[in-house]
């Protein structure tokens, strides 16, 4: 398989490494890599079949098919539901998932981790209820707190001001470069990017990917953006120079690593639809009726 799939990229090949020999070893990591991810997610599916089939419904059954199973379990530290447990490579969903779970239906899963490197099963623990705590053990916190959003406001204040200053000097027939200088503020040059664009280092810290997509999919070519907050609260201004035709050659060259992070993406999806589907056949999506406190059941025979 690793030798048909190097031939079918032909002189392509340099998408995947500098070499000959690069490449193949990077389709071999691939192809280990998607049939690995493929018996993780039917093992978690057996797995969480099992444990959602026992009864009485309890979390401490997870522990023990765990171990029965030989599987790794692990209690994570307190987290919140923005940001999750910091020891684990999960997702925004492992968070949401944990905080809708009830003491009758504690458990979730499976949840494929950040980078689709594991699957994990979870059950509820226990939730610790919000407190305030006193202001002599968090008083540092506080005040870097305090510091912090006083310059966001003034930083997004600033904002404002310039933007209204940029919208005026453009009015005018000045460039964007020329009232950011009188501004005495640098623009950020950005390299040409797309819609498939996986990173950005530059962009790192000051909005996501997504928020930059948006903002120049938005702006027509020569324009510029009107002021957006970002969810690193911060304000960014995108100012779209031109729109590029589309590297023939360039596109050939990054096919391979899109289609491969694309049939991953939707391997996902797929997997999610599928399981949502089985879980619907099951049980617990189509409870039986119990016997009534005075029925008893047995086998007869003549």
């Amino acid at each position: 398989m690793v030798e048909s799939n190097f031939q079918r990229l032909g002189t392509n090949y340099v998408s995947l490494g500098n070499t000959p020999e690069e490449a193949r070893a990077k389709i071999r990591e691939t192809l280990i890599r998607d049939r690995a991810l493929g018996e993780a997610r039917k093992k978690a599916l057996e797995f969480a079949r099992k444990l959602f089939e026992l009864e009485p419904v309890q979390p401490e059954n997870l522990e023990k098919l765990a171990r029965t199973n030989g599987l790794a379990v692990g209690v994570s530290a307190p987290f919140d539901e923005r940001d999750g447990p910091k020891e684990l490579e999960v997702g925004p969903e492992f968070p949401k998932a944990a905080f809708s779970r009830k003491p009758d239906d504690p458990f979730a899963g499976p949840l494929l981790g950040r980078d689709w490197d594991g699957a994990y099963v979870i059950a509820l623990q226990k939730r610790i209820p919000s407190e305030i705590p006193p202001l002599d053990k968090i008083r540092d916190r506080v005040v870097q707190d305090y510091k912090f959003n006083e310059a966001v406001t003034l930083a997004l204040k600033e904002g404002r001001t310039f933007y209204q200053t940029l919208t005026n000097g453009l009015a005018q027939g000045k460039t964007f470069s020329a009232i950011a200088a009188e501004a005495k503020l640098k623009p950020l040059e950005l390299p040409p990017f797309s819609l498939s664009t996986r990173s950005l280092p530059e962009v790192e810290g000051r909005l996501t990917l997504s928020e930059l997509k948006n903002l120049a999919l938005a702006t027509p070519s020569g324009k510029t953006s009107e002021l957006q907050f970002t969810r690193e609260r911060s304000g960014v201004i995108v100012h779209v120079k031109s729109r590029q035709p589309p590297d023939e050659a360039k596109m050939k060259g990054d096919l391979p690593a899109f289609l491969g992070s694309l049939r991953l993406e939707r391997q996902n999806q797929a997997f999610n639809e599928w399981f949502n589907q089985e879980w619907q056949k099951n049980q617990r999506g189509f409870p039986l009726p119990r016997p009534s406190p005075n029925m008893s059941s047995g086998a007869a025979g003549s």
